[in-house]
């Protein structure tokens, strides 16, 4: 009894040392087929029968892809040491090895270069990508600080006007001698009637001077309304009248003030110098007009666009007849005496 158990003790150690022996063999195999497949394996013997073309694949693909029944006899030239066993057990596992190992299709080394820059460029931030333009902000995004002792540049638009700082609105510039409007007059800072700003001061021709804020009357004050004006009314708080008043005034045909030491009118004409003077004459009056005889001068500009035809200054001593229009016929003594 003892000696059968030592039989069957010895034959399960053989069984076992070989069953080891088989493993390593497998081991080793796989190892070298991988790196025969992958590297290409010089140390295998060429054997005959079919065989893959592609030199990529080595030789331990080619001895694979031929005749697998001669697979076990070139064990012992790959590996020294191997004995029949191993040969006989290699055989069998090779049974399981396909004839044709797949070939690895040839790589388009082209096409993953392509793919390798395109992932490249899609994986750079988009700072270190050469290939996407810089964003450049707007030149108003970039705020300019003004000089020192200079103003802030207020924006022309995009804040109102009631957010902006009060030093940054310009006041309305006014020059020093613009004319004020008065009840529809423009009058100038020394209180000189210079225009109309309102036409609507003179009703059906009628036209009343302002009895308060204005002392006088420029020359040419009303050129711009020369057809609407057919009569002026004067107030006694105008006592400066300059020469050519009521110049080109065409339609003018009567002139009546309200009287005072420098000025005053005569059957619709103004004098001036205690009357010495003909200071404004209605430019629509045709016919002859009898100049009284203290009458010493005529103002300039009095008669400019005049329709009258002849001044009778017969009993007047004339020092001035100013730019009479050579229109209007003058009449003097001495042109009786001839």
């Amino acid at each position: 009894m003892e000696w059968c158990e030592k039989i069957y003790g010895e034959w399960r150690s053989a069984e076992g040392l070989r069953r080891l022996e088989r493993t390593a063999a497998v081991f080793i195999l796989l190892l070298l087929a991988v790196i025969g497949i992958k590297d290409g394996y010089a140390g295998f013997p060429v054997m005959e029968g079919e065989y893959s073309a592609d030199p990529e694949a080595g030789a331990a693909g080619s001895a694979l892809s031929g005749d697998r029944t001669a697979l076990p006899d070139m064990i012992p030239a790959a590996v020294p040491g191997a004995d029949g066993i191993l040969s006989s057990v290699m055989g069998n596992v090779f049974e399981s090895i396909p004839g044709e190992l797949p070939v690895e299709p040839e790589k388009d080394v082209t096409a993953e270069a392509g793919t390798a820059e395109v992932l490249t460029e899609a994986l750079i931030p988009e700072e270190q990508n050469p290939s996407v333009p810089e964003m450049s902000l707007p030149e108003t995004a970039v705020p300019v600080l003004p000089e020192e002792g200079t103003a802030p540049d207020v924006p022309a638009e995009g804040l109102p006007a009631e957010d902006l700082p009060s030093e940054s609105i310009p006041e309305e510039s006014v020059p020093e001698n613009s004319p004020e409007n008065i009840n529809g007059f423009l009058v100038d800072t020394e209180g000189m009637i210079c225009g109309i700003a309102d036409t609507g001061v003179i009703s059906e021709g009628y036209l009343v001077l302002p009895a308060e804020g204005c002392s006088g009357i420029r020359t040419s004050a009303f050129a711009d309304v020369p057809e609407l004006i057919t009569e002026i009314y004067i107030p006694g708080n105008i006592t400066r009248i300059e020469e050519g008043a009521f110049a080109c005034l065409r339609s003018l045909e009567w002139l009546e003030a309200e009287g005072s030491d420098t000025c005053f009118t005569e059957d619709g004409v103004l004098f001036s110098e205690n009357g010495t003077c003909i200071l404004g004459f209605p430019s629509a009056r045709t016919g002859s007009y009898k100049v009284p005889d203290r009458v010493t001068r005529f103002a300039a500009d009095v008669f400019a666009g005049a329709q009258i035809e002849t001044l009778d200054a017969v009993g007047c001593s004339l020092t001035d007849t100013g730019n009479l229009p050579s229109s209007i016929r003058l009449l003097q003594s001495g042109d009786l005496a001839g």
